[in-house]
C-alpha cells in the first residue's frame, strides 16, 4: 500500500512536470491569452441548503424598512413635524365663546384674537351681550363690542422675534430629516459590509476546506513514506501539525460565518435564526481605470454632505439667537389702536342702534431694571456664534480628510489586489514545486508545509481585498454625499 501511494505520487508529479514543461514551451502571447481567459477568482459559494438567498439590493431595502435604528429615526421625524404644527398654530385665529345664566340675567360673549405673523402685533376682538331678566326691573339688553390692535415698536417687533419659535421647530424637523437621511446612508454601508463579510467568510471557509484536503493528503503520504523509511518521524509530526492547524482554521471559519450571518440578519431587523442568507456573488477585481481626482471628490463632498448643510444652518440659528437677545435689551414700547361700540335698549336691535362708538389710541411702555439675565444671554449667544463658526470650519476639514482617506483606501486596495493576485500565483507555483520535490524525495515536507501556509495567507488576503473594495466603493459615495440608497441599490 505504501509503495502504491509513493508510486501514485511520483506519477502525479511527473504529470505536473510534463504539464509545466509543455506550458513553458508556449509563446508569451499564448500564455497571456490563457491568463485572460481563465482569470484567478475564488469560487462563488452560495447559501446553505434550506436557506433563502437574498441579493444586496433586496437586503438594503429590507434593512431600510425594518431596521430598528431607522424606525426610531423616522419616529423622531414624525414627532418633530407634530411640534412644528403646534408652533404654527400660534398664528391661527383663536375663538373663545362664553355663556353665563343666572336667575337675574344671562350673558353671551365671544373673544377672538389673531397674532400677526410679520410685525409681531396682536389683533383682538370681543363681543358681549347681556340681558337683564330680573322681575323687579323691565327687561334690558346690553351690547359691548371692542376691537384692539397692539403693535410692539421695539422689543418683539419684526419677523425674527415673531417667528422665532416656529423657525426653531422647522429647523428641528429639518435636522431630524437630515439625520434620517444620514442614518439611511450609514445603514446601507453597514448592510453592504455585512453582506460582503459573509461572502468573504464563505470563501475563506472554502479555502480552509481545500487546505485541509491537501494537508490530509500530505499527512497520509508522510506516514506511508515513514513506513518504508524514506522520511523521518519529524516529517510525519510536521504533516500532522499542519493537518490539525488546517482543521482548526476551518472550524474558526465556520464559527465566523455563523457570527456574520447573525449580525447580518439583526441588521435587517430579522431574527438571528431566520433562514435568510446572502445569495452567491462573484467578486470581480477592481477596474483598472484611474479614479476621479481627489480635488473633484472633495468639492463634491463640500457641496453635497448633509452634515455640512446642518452645521451651516446651526451658524444661522446662532445668529438669529443673537439678534433676538439684542432686541430683548430694548424697552417694551407698544402702540394700541382700538374701536369700541356699546349700548343698551329694550331689545338687542335697539341696543345696536343706540350704541355709542369710540376710538382709542394709547401707548404703553415698560423697561425692567434687572437686566443681568438678558445681558448674560446676549453674551452667551455671541459666544455660541463664534463656537458654531469654528465648528463649521472643523467640519469642513473633517469632511475633506474623510474624502481623501476614502480615496486613498480605494487606490490602495486597487493596487494591492494586483500585487496579491501575483502573490497567489507565486504561492501556487511554490506549493506545486515543493510538493514535486517532496514526492521525488529531493526535500522534506517542510517546504510543502511552508508553501501551504503562504498560499493560505495569500488567498485570504486576496479575498479580503476584493470584499473590502466593494465596501470601500460604497463608502466613497457616502463621504462625498453622492450615496442614494434607493438609486444605488435599485433592484
Amino acid at each position: 500500500m505504501a509503495w502504491a501511494l509513493i508510486l501514485l505520487g511520483t506519477v502525479s508529479a511527473s504529470t505536473v512536470v510534463s504539464e509545466g514543461t509543455a506550458a513553458s514551451r508556449e509563446t508569451p502571447a499564448a500564455a497571456s491569452s490563457a491568463q485572460e481567459e481563465a482569470p484567478l477568482a475564488e469560487p462563488a459559494a452560495g447559501p446553505r441548503p434550506g436557506a433563502v438567498g437574498i441579493s444586496l439590493a433586496r437586503a438594503v431595502a429590507t434593512a431600510l424598512d425594518r431596521n430598528f435604528g431607522i424606525l426610531a429615526a423616522g419616529d423622531s421625524v414624525a414627532a418633530a413635524k407634530l411640534r412644528e404644527t403646534a408652533s404654527r398654530s400660534q398664528f391661527y385665529p383663536t375663538l373663545t365663546p362664553q355663556y353665563q345664566r343666572s336667575t337675574d340675567d344671562q350673558a353671551l360673549a365671544l373673544d377672538a384674537s389673531q397674532r400677526l405673523p410679520w410685525t409681531g402685533g396682536r389683533l383682538s376682538a370681543t363681543a358681549a351681550f347681556r340681558s337683564n331678566l330680573g322681575a323687579e326691573l323691565p327687561p334690558t339688553r346690553f351690547s359691548d363690542m371692542r376691537l384692539l390692535l397692539t403693535q410692539p415698536l421695539l422689543r418683539g417687533f419684526g419677523p425674527n422675534a415673531t417667528s422665532y419659535e416656529l423657525v426653531n421647530s422647522q429647523r428641528a424637523r429639518q435636522s431630524q430629516e437630515r439625520a434620517l437621511d444620514l442614518a439611511r446612508q450609514r445603514l446601507a454601508v453597514q448592510v453592504a459590509a455585512a453582506f460582503y463579510q459573509i461572502v468573504q467568510q464563505r470563501q475563506l471557509l472554502a479555502v480552509a476546506e481545500q487546505s485541509l484536503k491537501r494537508s490530509d493528503g500530505l499527512r497520509r503520504a508522510s506516514e506511508a513514506r515513514l513506513e518504508v523509511g524514506l522520511v523521518s518521524k519529524l516529517d510525519v509530526f510536521r504533516a500532522q501539525l499542519q493537518a490539525s492547524q488546517a482543521e482548526e482554521s476551518m472550524i474558526r471559519a465556520q464559527a465566523a460565518l455563523e457570527d456574520a450571518l447573525e449580525r447580518f440578519r439583526v441588521l435587517l431587523g430579522l431574527a438571528p435564526t431566520d433562514p435568510t442568507e446572502p445569495e452567491a456573488v462573484t467578486l470581480p477585481d477592481p477596474p483598472g481605470d484611474a479614479p476621479e481626482p481627489v480635488e473633484v471628490l472633495v468639492s463634491r463632498a463640500l457641496a453635497n454632505r448633509r452634515e455640512l448643510e446642518e452645521t451651516r444652518d446651526q451658524v444661522t440659528d446662532a445668529r438669529r439667537a443673537v439678534a433676538l437677545t439684542r432686541q430683548s435689551l430694548l424697552p417694551q414700547l407698544d402702540l394700541n389702536l382700538g374701536l369700541t361700540r356699546g349700548g343698551f335698549g329694550n331689545s338687542l336691535g335697539e341696543s345696536f342702534r343706540a350704541a355709542d362708538r369710540g376710538f382709542t389710541f394709547f401707548v404703553t411702555t415698560s423697561y425692567p431694571l434687572a437686566r443681568s439675565a438678558a445681558v448674560a444671554a446676549k453674551a452667551t449667544a455671541e459666544i455660541e456664534v463664534a463656537a458654531r463658526g469654528r465648528g463649521l470650519e472643523q467640519r469642513r476639514l473633517e469632511i475633506e480628510s474623510e474624502v481623501r482617506g476614502a480615496a486613498r483606501e480605494m487606490e490602495r486596495i486597487r493596487k494591492s489586489v494586483d500585487l496579491q493576485r501575483q502573490a497567489v500565483e507565486v504561492a501556487e507555483r511554490q506549493l506545486r514545486l515543493a510538493t514535486l520535490r517532496y514526492q521525488r524525495g529531493l526535500a522534506s515536507n517542510f517546504d510543502v508545509v511552508d508553501a501551504e501556509g503562504s498560499l493560505i495567507l495569500a488567498r485570504t488576503a486576496l479575498v479580503g481585498l476584493r470584499t473590502s473594495y466593494q465596501v470601500a466603493r460604497i463608502e466613497l459615495l457616502r463621504v462625498t454625499g453622492a450615496l442614494d440608497p434607493a438609486r444605488e441599490f435599485a433592484p
